[in-house]
């Protein structure tokens, strides 16, 4: 049977260029019978009720997907492959103790599953419940950590009700597969952070590299030096991404943009460099939040990051 015999209008519409597919096909949603094991698996998290500032971030997902239409889906060296879309979770009109409790869950059922979960948010606050996940599925971890982020993110909080977008790191040390000598944290911003929990990620012996650092050594070199260190006696890597460590001038639409972050072409590298490490076992991209993104551009950025992510098998 003919498309036209099919739909009435089928003549009248567009139909995309099979020499030229777009990158939404490859989010595939999961079907009974497919595999995770072993392969990237995208997973929403639509909140933002650990944001103090400019919500808007639990939009981030949906946007981020939809981004994917900017781009096609070969490299210029490799064709990408589609991957299973998990979907969102769902973590409406929930509590913010039981929003990181179902986030832990969930993460713990697709690490013990032995997927490579790329999570897309949301509010950066989730990774730290990530993090908690995996070390409950996967306790014998020596795990490495590495964010590209302007923020330490390692702020104290009271319990699991009083946690933010400011929290995530301090909880992923709070674990037993973590030391802060497997961590390093790239895109430190100047006036971004406090004496006081710079100090923390320094006695933590945390690697911390500045923005300028990344622009005066370039983004390879760091990405290097950053695996290097943290991979030395670690068996798994996760990589953080919060779309705050880059330039105002090319994602505006985040939580909290900032200048003299590090610009796309940088960011770009260094997630391509980090996510190439056989250790992978995890990523996420934080923080977009489309009402501030008025034309898109952040979201574009976070989908170019999604396709390093999704390249690397």
């Amino acid at each position: 049977m003919t498309d036209q015999q099919t739909h009435p209008l089928a003549d009248f519409r567009s139909t995309p260029d099979p020499r030229d597919p777009r990158a939404p096909t490859l989010l595939r949603a999961w079907r009974v019978g497919d595999e995770v094991g072993g392969l990237p698996a995208v997973i929403g998290l639509p909140y933002d009720g650990g944001i103090p500032s400019r919500p808007g971030a639990r939009f981030g997902p949906k946007a981020l997907r939809a981004a994917l239409a900017s781009f096609g889906t070969y490299s210029g060296e490799h064709e990408l492959e589609p991957v299973v879309d998990l979907g969102d979770v769902d973590l409406t009109g929930r509590s913010g103790r039981e929003v990181h409790s179902r986030i832990e869950r969930a993460a713990q059922r697709v690490f013990r599953a032995g997927a490579r979960p790329v999570f897309i948010g949301g509010d950066h606050g989730c990774t730290g419940s990530v993090i908690r996940g995996l070390a409950e599925a996967r306790p014998e971890l020596r795990l490495a950590l590495i964010t590209v982020d302007a923020h330490l993110d390692v702020r104290e909080y009271d319990d699991e009700a009083s946690l933010s977008s400011g929290t995530p790191f301090r909880r992923a040390l709070e674990t037993p597969i973590l030391t802060g000598a497997r961590m390093a944290m790239i895109g430190v911003r100047s006036f971004a952070n406090s004496r006081y929990y710079l100090d923390f990620a320094r006695e933590e012996q945390i690697l911390l590299t500045t923005a300028d650092e990344v622009a005066e050594r370039g983004a390879p070199a760091i990405a290097a030096a950053a695996l290097d260190h943290v991979t030395a006696e670690a068996d798994a890597l996760y990589l953080s991404v919060d779309l705050d460590a880059a330039d105002a001038a090319v994602a505006p639409g985040v939580s909290a943009p900032g200048i003299g972050g590090l610009s796309a072409r940088e960011m770009i590298s260094l997630v391509g460099a980090i996510a190439a490490s056989p250790l992978l076992v995890g990523a996420d991209i934080m923080e977009l939040s489309p009402p501030y993104d008025v034309d898109g551009r952040t979201a574009r950025l976070g989908a170019r990051l999604l396709l390093e992510l999704l390249g690397i098998r």
